[in-house]
């Protein structure tokens, strides 16, 4: 009598439905009967029912975790973790059921996952793209090998003392804490100008000043959403590039043979500065259309005015070199949604990891990772960062791959869907993978 195949719940965000398909693929492969929900099933009582039905019958259950979840304050894939978390509660110490996969950088410590989560181990597979932990592990549940690692061992319990305890002093009772604030920020007060002036007390009440606006302007900032931030990331990126081209002439002298007149530099200014107003003048905008069609234009036409006006030689010995994604790109959708990604992206590297990020003047020859160490390798660079679209007979995919220049290994990689992505979302993703992949200089 042939036995039933295992069965396995993967249980993921909207938002990494690419990597979900590509675990159900590998399952499938190795012979695991995968119960993967891609809005099959018809809204209402019965699609939450059949749900329900599927988490408590399966042998299985594989939470997809991710930058996506750990960002996300509500999803249904909460209450499916919630549910296999309640199922454990009846089942034995040694029993697997639980198989916790991250996709990206996401570590266990302080993640927004159910507590009966931290006490499994988890399988790194970035992007969902199969590798040989997720394959073992397949095979091993396939062949009906469940056995799962011995638990970690608690300490022995501590012999109580036969003495007298000693007596403590009486707990400090903290003071209550102030209610949480969750109106706009309080504002720090304005400097009060002295009675009787003279210079000492100017210039006192005039760096008081300064601290004032230096501190109301962050406290705003932190406040502001998520758009406006980006924003003000690009618009900072865009000034520090501008000053870098005004005082190109004293720190890079041009070669002898490749003389760069004051004209082609008075014409790169203003070519940033125009693209700076563009992107002042969208974010104003309150239209439906304006938000994602216009930025996008903009984001394709940012990238290329910064490759255009910085040098390799400028970006050697960078930790992170990050590739234009935008250039080379025929079609001209492809090519506005690549700009919309890589403006954003590049604009909070660049604060976040200031003097460690650098971005070629050119693009990757050729769709692979030895393009990419070559790169490295040709700027000394620790990490290199490119991406490329692709097209296998279905909708766009955006590869996004993270090198280490020293092995050639895989840092970090992510896979996205061009249609129906948020640009500015795709770049925070990339972002925060990156910062957690490479560490500080």
């Amino acid at each position: 009598m042939t036995l039933p195949r295992p069965t396995v719940f993967i249980s993921y965000a909207s938002e990494d439905r690419t990597a979900a398909r590509l675990l159900r693929d590998a399952l499938g492969a190795a012979g695991l009967d995968v119960w993967y929900d891609e809005n099959e099933l018809g809204g209402g009582d019965s699609w939450d029912q059949k749900i329900r039905r599927q988490i408590r019958d399966c042998d299985y259950f594989m939470p997809v975790i991710s930058a996506t979840t750990e960002r996300r304050k509500e999803g249904y894939f909460r209450r499916e973790w919630r549910l296999a978390a309640e199922r454990t509660l009846d089942m034995a110490d040694d029993v697997m059921f639980l198989l916790p996969v991250t996709i990206d950088g996401t570590g266990e410590a302080g993640a927004r996952v159910p507590e009966k989560f931290i006490t499994v181990q988890w399988l790194r597979v970035p992007g969902g793209i199969p590798n040989p932990a997720l394959e073992t592990l397949a095979r091993r549940i396939a062949t009906g090998d469940h056995s799962v690692p011995p638990p970690l061992q608690k300490p022995a319990p501590i012999e109580r003392l036969r003495q007298t305890p000693p007596v403590l002093p009486p707990p400090v009772i903290p003071a209550p804490a102030a209610p949480a604030h969750d109106g706009p920020p309080v504002m720090p007060p304005f400097p009060n100008k002295a009675a009787k002036e003279n210079m000492g007390h100017g210039l006192k009440y005039l760096a008081e000043v300064i601290w004032w606006i230096i501190t109301a302007g962050w406290l705003l900032l932190k406040r502001a959403p998520k758009k406006v931030r980006v924003l003000v990331y690009v618009l900072f990126c865009i000034w520090v590039f501008s000053q870098c081209s005004r005082n190109k002439v004293e720190i890079n002298p041009p070669e002898p043979n490749k003389p760069v007149s004051k004209s082609d530099k008075a014409e790169a200014r203003r070519a940033i500065q125009d693209a700076a107003d563009k992107l002042a003048q969208t974010a104003k905008d309150n239209g439906k259309d304006s938000t994602s069609g216009a930025f996008a234009e903009l984001g394709s036409k940012l990238a290329k005015n910064i490759a255009d006006q910085i040098k390799d030689t400028d970006n050697i010995d960078k930790q992170i070199v990050v590739v234009p994604f935008a250039l080379g790109v025929t079609n001209d959708g492809d090519a506005k949604f690549l700009g919309a990604v890589f403006t954003p992206l590049y604009g909070r590297l660049a604060v976040e990891r200031a003097g460690e990020t650098g971005v070629p003047s050119k693009p990757l020859p050729a769709p692979s990772d030895k393009e990419l160490v070559e790169v490295g390798h040709r700027l000394d660079a620790g990490f290199v960062l490119g991406a490329w679209l692709a097209r296998d007979a279905g909708p766009a995919i955006l590869t996004v791959r993270l090198i280490k220049v020293e092995d050639a290994s895989v840092a970090w990689s992510g896979q996205y869907p061009v249609a129906g992505s948020d640009p500015a979302g795709v770049a925070e993703q990339i972002a925060t993978g990156v910062l957690t992949a490479v560490p500080k200089g």
